[in-house]
């Protein structure tokens, strides 16, 4: 059908018709259906490789020593990158990919702010990343069906179960409640029976609600399973990393408006002597116009 500038749902209206300008509906009903999907492709080969340069070359630099990303067997767990965002203009190229962008976009409304861009570099040996839901930043349980926080997990190496890959529980997200201490479990024993795999080649971005049930395997061979994690949350919530009061000069271009919303911009509170101003009203008024719709 066509969609319509329809008064009942004035923001869902122009995300949907990108969500289907993109080629995206068949993620969005995953989605919808699982609380995941994989968009394969949403990076090419060379952002992919540009990505895991960086990263590699910031990671040896932070721990001070080589890494081997084909042979590494010193380097066992997981060691997290963070704030990644001002190291290199690549990174902001991943945070703005229209498709992972327009899928959170759907998620999360188009003020949702980014909370975090890191990356979980993951060598052999050591435990995973048992399950749990994202819905921990003090959000009570039972946890709202609609989603406060979301995640776009790039795969800057390929992907499977032996290789450390990410661990989801299909249809998790319509459980509205962290997984028990008996439902955490990925692998031996206490693998818990309805965790799957997401076995994809590198260069594919994994998108789920925040309400699904995730982790990650253990990797079993020589090497390192190298990510980036591009994590955001609605405007009520408080970002993880802290990007609106230490954007370098120049990093928001001409016509950026997006990014800089993303940055937190249009942010209302956190105000001093100035008070409220005109933004808070405004803010207020457009409230009022989408009150209909959760975005």
């Amino acid at each position: 059908m066509e969609i319509g500038d329809w008064t009942a749902t004035p923001d869902l209206n122009d995300i949907y018709r990108e969500i289907r300008a993109l080629g995206l509906e068949t993620n969005l009903a995953e989605l919808e259906a699982y609380g995941f999907t994989v968009i394969e492709g949403a990076l090419d080969a060379a952002t992919t490789q540009a990505l895991k340069a960086k990263i590699l070359e910031i990671a040896e630099a932070r721990m001070g020593k080589p890494l081997d990303p084909e042979a590494e067997t010193e380097h066992s767990e997981v060691e997290l990158i963070p704030y990644l965002l001002y190291k290199d203009p690549v990174f902001k190229q991943a945070v703005l990919n229209q498709k992972q962008l327009a899928l959170i976009t759907y998620l999360l409304g188009k003020h949702c702010i980014l909370s975090s861009l890191t990356c979980h570099l993951k060598g052999p040996g050591g435990g995973g990343l048992l399950l749990h839901s994202d819905s921990a930043n003090g959000i009570p349980e039972p946890f709202s069906a609609y989603s406060h926080v979301a995640n776009a997990n790039y795969a800057l190496t390929d992907y499977t179960e032996e290789n450390g890959c990410l661990a989801m529980v299909p249809g998790s997200h319509r459980m509205h409640r962290q997984p028990t201490k008996w439902e955490t479990g990925l692998d031996g024993n206490r693998r818990y029976e309805h965790v799957i795999p997401i076995e994809v080649p590198a260069g594919s971005a994994v998108v789920w609600h925040g309400n699904t049930w995730h982790g990650s395997f253990p990797r079993k061979k020589p090497g390192l399973r190298l990510n980036l994690a591009t994590y955001f949350c609605r405007e009520y919530i408080q970002p993880q990393e802290a990007y609106r009061y230490h954007v370098p000069d120049g990093f928001i271009g001409e016509g950026e408006d997006r990014l800089a919303r993303l940055l937190g911009r249009d942010l209302v509170h956190n105000w001093r002597d100035e008070g409220a101003g005109a933004k808070f009203a405004a803010r207020h008024r457009e409230i009022g116009r989408s009150r209909t719709w959760q975005n």
